[in-house]
């Protein structure tokens, strides 16, 4: 990540943002479920009169290839590639079912969200994925496996804030696929996947 001036900086943008502010009203109402649906007055036209700001927020995530090496002789051993993911925030790890497509873009510094985990932190988030999502599929001999450096990438998300039945609520929106990420943002403030 390079310098531009001292408002902009270089990153590696997770996916291509394809999700335009116009789109959002038909997003958040689609994220309210049935509650929404059905409500009067909850029209895309009445979402869209209640949104006071939307902006384009860069989300810090880990991520690392990972390949699983399992042995099976007189076999060769099978050798699987995926991808471990780990949030910088709050902690929440998995993995990804496709690769995604990291692009570098220069970005405004105030718009990038900080992040709680570092680098010598990741490890230990890694290796619980390893022995809790992917070791746990292999029932005798668990499988060796080879990764990658961690490399911080930002995920675009739209924060949105608006007035709610109960006053100002924001709603984050993945800017690459539209989907509401409402439940990452609760685990971001809760810290529930904190590793201690």
């Amino acid at each position: 990540m390079t310098l531009i001036g001292k408002q902009e900086k270089y990153i590696e943008q997770l996916g291509e943002q394809t999700v335009e502010v116009n789109e959002l009203p038909g997003i958040i109402k689609k994220s309210l479920g049935i509650r929404g649906k059905f409500k009067p007055g909850m029209d895309e036209s009445a979402i869209a009169e209640d949104i006071h700001a939307a902006e384009v927020v860069y989300h810090l995530m880990w991520i690392v290839q990972n390949t699983v090496v399992a042995t099976r002789r007189p076999f060769k051993p099978k050798r699987i590639p995926n991808i471990i993911f780990v949030d910088a925030v709050s902690g929440y790890r998995g993995l990804l079912s496709t690769v995604p497509f990291i692009s570098e873009t220069a970005v405004e510094k105030d718009r990038i969200i900080s992040h709680i985990i570092d680098a010598q932190a990741v490890v230990q988030y890694i290796k619980d994925v390893q022995s809790n999502q992917i070791d746990r599929s292999y029932v005798l001999k668990k499988p060796g496996h080879e990764q990658s450096e961690p490399r911080l990438v930002h995920l675009p998300l739209w924060k949105v804030e608006m007035k709610g039945q109960t006053g100002r609520e924001i709603h984050y929106i993945n800017a690459n696929t539209g989907d509401s990420e409402n439940f990452m943002s609760r685990r971001w403030a809760s810290g529930v996947d904190l590793m201690k």
